[in-house]
């Protein structure tokens, strides 16, 4: 009979290293001795990053103290992304809308679809924000609204939400969190990796510390991916053909206005690409996500540092190369690959610590004994690449739908860049229904994700599907009764900034207690 794994080796620290070593020896309750080997030369990138909203479940697994992610890490609540300027109405002027976290309620037992576009989507050719109608983000963001009570527990929320933080930070605090239930910290550069006869990892031979023995690892060394691509020679498949953009101009700047802070992420299109803004409590992380085929450098910096105007002035960005695409076997013999060293899609809706934290969720429930059973690798890279699909999907839907002529990047991305066979799969299914729960694998994305792109980008401007037998009754119960819950949600909820300054520790408030919203 196999054996347990006793030792696993962590290779490379950052958000990928230490997230991977604080979930797992939190859930693992110090059955398996863990070790992070993290190289003192190679730094990690940190603008602030984007969660996703199963990340405050996953601090709350590994025991990290929600107080402490916001005093240490410099977070802020987030309930949605606003995409702004990737599509234009029919006057062609630049529309904004919000993906949201919360929503997706049926109406009649139907999607809220059918009702927006029979019965309120027809004011004389204005656009409507469908987002507004389903969901109470919308409200919660224009009025910079926190998305749970002052004096809720821990993790405790009215309204589904995720985090901006500054990575760097965060990866302090996760490192803590894991070298207090025991795990080893070795600060050293890995020189070479040896396999063995099988083509198993057996040791790695360290610069200073010499040889440490292999049982199960996980390369966490970003895009190098030292081990499972450069090592074990696992093929890198490239999203370049659907996706164009490989560079990012990057800074940090300061609030605009301090004491409003928004509750959400935006994504602002320009020429060539589109622009981050996340908003965390003390700064901005703020990028031009582009393509070097369309803007040269100094081009890009030029576009973003006038897009930035006041709020760019001082500033030196700094230029990061994006190298979009994914292994299709993130799991080799006994080396598993999470985060960058596996994939990566884009900045865009937050996937990348998603994908992280799935990965790590899915390691977990398909952890191999000594023997290393296939079946569980193959289970495992299935599930891998299901997710990694479902995400470049739902990003090829924002480039491939809009509808702008302004420049000639928008236009390639419509009309010359080939998208997923699924997703082109789903679209022609869709001209015809509302997407639907079984469409897609909802990894993270759900068939109302795709329903308030949908809507929102005009896709249903000129060809909406109708169900038959559809009464007005419903909708309008719907505008009387939930519609106002949501905008009394966004009344009653605490300012962002002041919400953030209680879980700082800095001041209290009374509590006004609301039922959950969540979708």
């Amino acid at each position: 009979m196999a054996e347990p794994i006793r030792n696993l080796t962590i290779v490379g620290g950052g958000t990928a290293g230490w997230l991977s070593a604080a979930f797992l020896s939190a859930v693992t309750k110090g059955k398996i001795d863990i070790t992070v080997i993290e190289s003192a030369r190679i730094g990690a990138i940190g603008v602030g990053e984007s969660t996703a909203p199963t990340f405050p479940h996953t601090f709350k697994t590994i025991g990290v103290s929600e107080k402490d992610v916001f005093k240490r890490c410099n977070a802020s609540f987030k309930v949605a992304t606003v995409f702004r300027n990737w599509n234009v109405d029919r006057s062609g002027k630049g529309v904004a809308w919000a993906n949201p976290f919360a929503g997706a309620h049926y109406i009649g037992g139907l999607s809220p679809g059918y009702y927006f576009k029979e019965y309120e989507d027809k004011r004389n050719g204005k656009w409507l924000d469908f987002t507004e109608y389903v969901s109470p983000c919308s409200d919660v963001i224009k009025s910079n609204k926190g998305p749970r009570e002052i004096k809720q527990a821990e993790f405790e929320q009215v309204i589904p939400y995720a985090y901006h933080l500054d990575a760097l930070k965060a990866a302090e605090l996760l490192k803590e969190k894991a070298m207090s239930r025991g795990v080893r910290h070795i600060v050293d550069d890995v020189k070479e990796v040896k396999l063995d006869e099988r083509g198993f990892v057996s040791a790695l031979e360290l610069a200073e510390n010499g040889a440490h023995s292999i049982e199960f690892v996980i390369d966490c060394t970003g895009f190098r991916s030292l081990i499972l691509q450069q090592t074990l020679k696992e093929p890198f498949e490239p999203y370049s053909k659907y996706l164009l953009n490989d560079r990012a101009v990057v800074v940090q700047t300061p609030h605009e206005t301090p004491a409003q802070i928004p509750p959400a992420s935006f994504a602002t299109a320009l020429s060539a690409g589109w622009v981050f803004h996340l908003p965390l409590y003390g700064r901005v992380g703020t990028g031009y996500v582009h393509s070097s085929q369309f803007l040269s450098e100094n081009e890009a910096i030029e576009e973003f540092l006038a897009y930035l105007g006041k709020r760019g002035e001082g500033a030196e960005p700094r230029v990061i190369k994006i190298k979009t695409g994914n292994v299709r076997r993130p799991w080799v013999n006994n080396c598993v690959a999470v985060g960058l060293s596996s994939g990566f899609v884009e900045p865009l809706e937050a996937t990348a610590i998603h994908v992280l934290e799935v990965s790590l969720q899915f390691l977990y429930g398909y952890f191999p004994d000594s023997d290393f059973d296939p079946s569980l690798q193959k289970r495992y890279n299935r599930m891998m690449n299901s997710v990694f699909d479902e995400v470049l999907e739902f990003i090829c839907l924002h480039f491939y739908l809009n509808n702008r002529t302004d420049s000639d990047y928008w236009r390639t991305v419509r009309e010359e860049l080939p998208i997923p066979s699924r997703l082109e799969e789903n679209l022609e299914l869709w001209r015809h229904t509302m997407p639907h729960v079984r469409d897609v694998d909802q990894h993270y994305f759900t068939h109302f994700n795709y329903l308030c792109a949908l809507m929102n980008k005009g896709f249903y401007s000129d060809r909406a599907p109708r169900m038959h037998g559809l009464e007005r009754a419903p909708w309008d119960e719907h505008l009387r009764v939930v519609r106002p819950q949501f905008k009394r949600a966004a009344s009653l909820l605490p300012d962002h900034a002041a919400l953030i300054r209680h879980m700082r520790g800095e001041t209290a408030a009374p509590a006004r207690l609301l039922p959950g919203l969540g979708g």
